[in-house]
């Protein structure tokens, strides 16, 4: 999390940055662990995106991989709502 109303992920080019690039919202599904439904579903709407390798490499805490494009995208987060379920 950047601040408390911007969360950035960092996503390769494949179908996800795809459909962020023609639509700018999107929503995640963080579940805490234990039982039951723990967690929040954050809504996000795209507010801008970086390719500078050396930054996105920073963040990054696994093998840092040469061969796949990379992008940096910040979210706005719209709202937050508890799950919920059985």
């Amino acid at each position: 999390m950047i601040d408390d109303e911007t969360i950035a992920f960092i996503m390769a080019d494949r179908l996800t940055h795809k459909n962020i690039e023609s639509n700018p919202y999107a929503s995640y599904l963080f579940k805490e662990s234990g039982e039951g439904y723990n967690g929040k579903r954050p809504y996000l709407k795209k507010i801008k995106e970086e390719t500078d390798k050396a930054l996105i490499e920073s963040y990054m805490k696994r093998d840092k991989s040469k061969n796949v494009n990379l992008f940096l995208v910040y979210f706005h987060v719209e709202k937050v709502l508890p799950l919920i379920g059985d």
